[in-house]
């Protein structure tokens, strides 16, 4: 049985949506979200900080929303919402993953934090990201093409919690839009 470790408006909302996209059977766990400081960590929550998303299955902890991501899919290779190994779209699958939480989603937060005007080079880079997302957006409707997967669940995400920062973009406001998807309300009603 799958364990989500959950707390409400946080980043485990994704792997809620994910969860429900998969129809996979699970136990939710909601559990406090520890400060900036990382004090007042709820002690249930087995993630070595105290964030979530956090996933036990089968006495396994998985962390971290892209690993967790990416642990599902392929726990259900059939679903549509992963690529499985072997596929031709593998690889632009986990690159989408990895580009969420390890260039987007940090400059996202630098931009939102205004640290991207005091770093010229960062600053550089955000832009080329963006650029290239929307190229690929352009192209889309998803990332993968015609093809929905747990990396769109992830930039959507950030995209739509990060809306203001995204300046005015109408591939982005197309793209959010096709995130309204039955498994998405699904969750969201969970998410609590």
């Amino acid at each position: 049985m799958l364990k989500l470790y959950h707390s409400p408006g946080s980043n485990s909302t994704r792997i809620l949506w994910l969860l429900e996209e998969l129809g996979a059977d699970r136990e939710i766990v909601v559990v406090k979200y520890p400060r900036a400081d990382s004090s007042e960590a709820d002690p249930r929550n087995p993630h070595p900080h105290g964030f979530t998303p956090a996933l036990e299955h089968e006495g396994h902890l998985v962390s971290e929303t892209a690993a967790i991501a990416l642990y599902l899919t392929d726990l259900y290779p059939d679903a549509e919402v992963g690529v499985p190994v072997g596929h031709a779209l593998r690889g632009a699958y986990l690159t989408w993953l990895f580009y969420q939480v390890g260039l987007t989603e940090p400059l996202v937060y630098m931009k939102g934090q205004g640290l991207l005007v005091q770093d010229r080079a960062m600053g550089g880079l955000n832009e080329s990201m963006m650029q290239h997302i929307r190229h690929t957006l352009q192209r889309g409707p998803y990332l993968l093409g015609p093809r929905f997967t747990a990396a769109d669940i992830l930039f959507m995400s950030l995209f739509e919690m990060a809306r203001p920062l995204l300046g005015d973009c109408p591939v982005i406001d197309a793209y959010l839009a096709r995130a309204d998807r039955p498994a998405r309300r699904r969750a969201l009603a969970l998410d609590r």
